[in-house]
């Protein structure tokens, strides 16, 4: 690390050799051309084109000191002994001992801890001459055995794993057989191939064939990552950088027919604070219309949205919450405090219902930019992509009935019959999203400084509104209503018949007789609704949204929701089996009354019944039974006559066999 007399460095292209050094200047000389060139030591060692000959090691090797730190503790203390016993030898051949009898001494010292020979010992004190304390060290740590492989066998387990991106995976063994029969197919028996062992080794060390046997799914994953290096995609401000997706989750829902669906969930993320706008669940796929929805809801602050939405949870929880139920005073402080952010740009899939031209231009008329990312590259959003995978195992698993995931996680007696409804499951995200989501640390909004500290969403949005105030004005309650989706239904007497339930308004009357030609005339109209508000729609007339209400249930009474709690708590399949059962005898009684018309053969025949049957008062078999005797039965003998009340109890169903 000093340089004096004798030491070369190169500078402007040209060698030099120090000749002279004094308190302040150096004297160099060239040693290609005749000329020499004084220079003030401090200027020299501060240019940056200057390169020093034999004064420091390359940075990239590491130093003895770095390397034994790097050692396992007895790997360590055996280097360090070696160390301290030639270092004692190195002194004494410097000053000019012999090197014979100190090798001896040595061995006789490192006796206790290490045994070696004499000649092992001399090798390795001349290793330590040459090379340092790198030549203490085994070097297979640095430079251990790897297999070589043949460049045609390399070749032909690339190929492999290139055709099989999209194909089912096999086992190794299936991939041992498909390299031979290539290797020969290709140059015949010119490939010495190793043994399958030894394969076997080759493809777990090859980058791509090893995923044959893995999960096509993954396998697929990586082929589709992009070849350039990944970099980091963030955001100056909150909404300037938006992404949006959906996907399927692994829990069923149930449907308004009591039906079991998987559901659909659609996010709205916010890069800058990770945040989620908005999320919505639907029992189908996401059409244009539920994105609609979703952006309502993301530029609605929940103060601001129609009345019914409190109303509609506490009828909710009253069926399913029971003693969890959190109040609505404390889920408000917490759904008043999710900050309101207007996206600039939203960066989304190229699914159908992003490129669909509702979508595209909703988003226009909302001066929203859309970013459409690569096809197949979900790496174009990562942070809507992973925060799918945080709500998996956040929330998703869980809830009543989750699957897993796939076949081999799924449970064989997961309980189905306490699975939410989808209204349940849209209340219940909401609340994780204001109550967990929002005030949980995240992992990318670390201080770059205490990497170890990190913020929630709702800090990180205040921490940028107090360095960068921006005020984002929300949408009101009647551009909420203009984005939910829209039904043409008619408008009746009693109000209006909307997926099973009837609403009701005081402008009834009203909206009758505007447009009708008549009073109490049916017309059509259009109406807005809300999938996860049930009480209320609205209907366009003039200009404004005029709410109607659903009728009063039995939810609105006192112990109504108990009452309905406890009607699902029934044993589902018994209730089906009693219905099946009801409605086939129902059917049954109903056709022994038919007669088709035209034909008078099905009255003899009911007359004839009618005969057969000792219970009915006209029948002939009653008369006969009143004029002819019956005999008695003999001892334990039970004679029972066929025929009863009804007609139904035939042979066809079993029930004289049970009998006799």
């Amino acid at each position: 690390m000093r340089a004096g007399i004798g030491t070369q460095l190169m500078w402007d292209d040209h060698e030099f050799v120090v000749i002279a050094v004094d308190y302040r200047h150096a004297l160099l000389r060239s040693l290609t051309e005749e000329f020499v060139r004084e220079v003030v030591i401090e200027e020299l060692l501060r240019m940056p084109d200057v390169v020093w000959r034999d004064v420091r090691p390359p940075s990239t090797e590491p130093t003895d000191l770095q390397l034994v730190a790097g050692l396992p503790e007895p790997e360590r203390r055996t280097v360090e002994l070696w160390i301290e016993q030639f270092e004692v030898v190195k002194r004494a051949v410097d000053a000019g001992s012999d090197v014979t009898p100190l090798l001896a001494d040595v061995r006789a010292a490192l006796r206790p801890h290490i045994e070696a020979s004499t000649e092992t010992i001399r090798r390795k004190f001349q290793r330590y001459l040459a090379e340092g304390v790198v030549g203490l060290i085994d070097k297979r740590r640095f430079n251990g055995r790897k297999p070589v492989i043949d460049a045609r066998i390399a070749g032909a387990l690339s190929d492999l794993a290139a055709a099989g991106v999209k194909r089912s995976s096999g086992t190794r063994t299936r991939t041992v057989d498909n390299v031979k029969w290539m290797l020969e197919e290709d140059f015949g028996e010119g490939v010495e191939l190793p043994s399958d062992r030894t394969l076997y080794r080759l493809i777990a060390a090859h980058p791509t064939a090893r995923k044959l046997n893995a999960s096509a799914r993954g396998r697929e994953t990586a082929a589709n990552k992009p070849g350039r290096a990944f970099g980091l995609h963030g955001s100056l401000r909150p909404g300037e950088h938006v992404q949006i997706d959906s996907t399927i989750i692994d829990v069923p829902s149930r449907l308004l027919d009591g039906r079991l669906n998987r559901a659909e969930l659609t996010i709205i993320h916010d890069v800058a604070t990770r945040s989620i706008l908005a999320a919505m669940v639907r029992a189908i796929a996401t059409n244009s219309a539920d994105l609609a929805g979703v952006l309502a809801r993301a530029l609605t602050p929940y103060d601001l949205r129609p009345p019914g939405a409190r109303e509609h949870r506490e009828r909710m929880a009253a069926t399913w919450a029971g003693q969890f139920m959190i109040t609505q005073e404390r889920l408000d402080e917490h759904r008043l405090a999710q900050p309101y952010i207007f996206p600039e740009t939203i960066t989304t899939d190229n699914g159908k219902i992003f490129r669909s031209r509702s979508f595209r231009e909703g988003c226009a008329r909302l001066g929203i930019s859309l970013i459409f990312a690569a096809k197949e590259t979900p790496t174009d959003k990562p942070h809507v992509e992973r925060t799918f995978e945080s709500m998996v195992t956040r929330f998703v698993q869980y809830l009543e009935g989750f699957t897993g995931g796939s076949v081999e996680r799924r449970g064989r007696e997961e309980p189905v019959g306490e699975v939410l409804a989808l209204a349940q499951l849209q209340e219940l995200l909401e609340d994780w999203v204001a109550i967990e989501w929002q005030n949980r640390t995240h992992d990318g909004l670390a201080d770059p400084l205490l990497p170890g500290r990190h913020l929630t969403p709702n800090e990180m949005f205040r921490a940028y509104r107090r360095v960068a105030p921006e005020i984002h004005v929300p949408f009101g309650v009647d551009d909420f209503i203009g984005l939910l989706p829209a039904k043409t239904c008619t408008l009746q007497d009693y109000g209006i018949n909307f997926k099973r339930r009837v609403y009701r308004s005081k402008r009834l009357p009203e909206l009758r007789a505007a447009g009708a030609h008549g009073e109490g005339a049916t017309r059509p109209c259009r109406i807005r609704y809300d999938p996860h508000n049930p009480l209320y729609i609205w209907i366009e007339h003039d200009g404004e949204f005029v709410p109607f209400r659903a009728a009063a249930d039995l939810l609105d009474e006192p112990m109504g929701g108990d009452i309905w709690q406890e009607s699902r708590a029934f044993g589902v399949d018994a209730d089906r089996a009693v219905r099946e059962d009801a409605s086939q005898l129902a059917d049954r009684m109903k056709r022994a009354q038919w007669v088709r018309p035209g034909k008078k053969r099905n009255r003899r025949v009911r007359a004839a019944e009618v005969d057969r049957d000792p219970m009915h008062y006209t029948s002939n078999a009653q008369t006969t039974a009143r004029e002819e005797s019956v005999n008695e039965a003999i001892g334990d003998e039970v004679i029972w006559e066929r025929g009863g009340g009804f007609s139904l109890l035939t042979d066809d169903d079993g029930v004289w066999e049970r009998l006799t």
